[in-house]
């Protein structure tokens, strides 16, 4: 019995159709295959990045080699949430560097109330005139409820780094030359210690500034213990215009020197026992109380100039 044509054709198209099958299989896979590959390449370069983002060695956006859709998309994605990390990151380097900066700036200032309660004890072990025994003991209770605060702010510190410094003082009318007066009395025993006599020029008739007690006792609390530091002398004047200028021997200070006494932990000596702070806080107060404050150096002799606004 004859084969039908159309079967013997399809018959004979058999093996051509398989091995188009085969074709196109192959092709298939390999396609496949090379997918997967760049896929898996692209996910690679993700997986380094983000390693590269979380220890903090690359902060920039995720490149690939792949156009594909799906991993761009996921790329896209981890640079919005890796960038959120980024800036999370930042914010708590500098929330940590603001906290470590205010504590060691709290930490240098209890060192003052410490120094004048030691002088007024000295003082009252010799003192026999009961007026200035009570006037010693009054000042010593200063100092101790100006300690308490600085361990409070020190304490406020310790649990939050967003709490401003000193971001609110109240003001009043203060009489000048009694805080300098004052400030100098609470170094009595480190100038007894050095041989050093302050010697004062202050004007007849009283100065009245518009400012903070306790800011301005920790403004001459810091030029005084940095000249305790290094000097052998020093004079005080104050003129009518509320202009204070403290002088004190300073042998061996260069002019670059100078010019960098009120940055923050610049010590003119490295190997002291100095933080560096004592000036750069004294300049950041007096700023905030709307004065100024400068140093000089001419023959020897370093001048620091802190002027305030008088109340006419």
């Amino acid at each position: 019995m004859p084969l039908n044509v159309g079967i013997l054709y399809n018959l004979c198209m058999l093996p051509f159709i398989l091995i188009c099958i085969c074709i196109a299989l192959a092709v298939t896979v390999t396609a496949l295959i090379f997918k997967v590959l760049l896929l898996k390449r692209a996910f690679g370069e993700i997986d380094d990045q983000v390693k590269d983002h979380l220890d903090g060695t690359n902060s920039s956006v995720f490149q690939l080699s792949t156009s594909d859709k799906n991993a761009r998309k996921l790329a896209n994605d981890l640079n919005g949430a890796l960038q959120e990390l980024h800036e999370e990151r930042v914010f708590l380097k500098d929330g940590d560097k603001r906290m470590k900066e205010n504590v060691t700036a709290i930490s240098h200032d209890l060192r003052t109330p410490l120094t004048a309660i030691n002088s007024y004890v000295d003082l009252l072990e010799s003192e026999n005139d009961e007026a200035k025994r009570k006037e010693y003991l009054e000042r010593i209770k200063e100092r101790t409820s100006e300690l308490k605060d600085l361990t409070g702010e020190l304490f406020k510190y310790s649990v939050s780094s967003d709490v401003q410094y000193d971001s609110q003082l109240s003001t009043e009318e203060l009489d000048l030359q009694s805080i300098i007066e004052n400030s100098l009395i609470s170094f009595y025993k480190e100038f007894t210690s050095k041989g050093i006599v302050p010697q004062t020029d202050f004007p007849s008739e009283k100065v009245t500034v518009n400012s903070n007690r306790k800011t301005l006792m920790r403004i001459f609390d810091n030029v005084f213990s940095n000249a305790t530091k290094y000097a052998s002398s020093l004079s005080v004047k104050l003129t009518s215009d509320g202009v204070v200028t403290v002088t004190n021997d300073a042998p061996g200070l260069t002019a670059v020197q100078v010019s960098k006494l009120f940055d923050k932990y610049y010590t003119v000596n490295d190997g002291s026992d100095s933080t560096g702070l004592g000036l750069s806080i004294a300049k950041e107060l007096t700023g905030k109380m709307g004065g100024s404050i400068s140093a000089t150096l001419n023959d020897g002799m370093l001048t620091i100039t802190i002027e305030f606004k008088k109340v006419l």
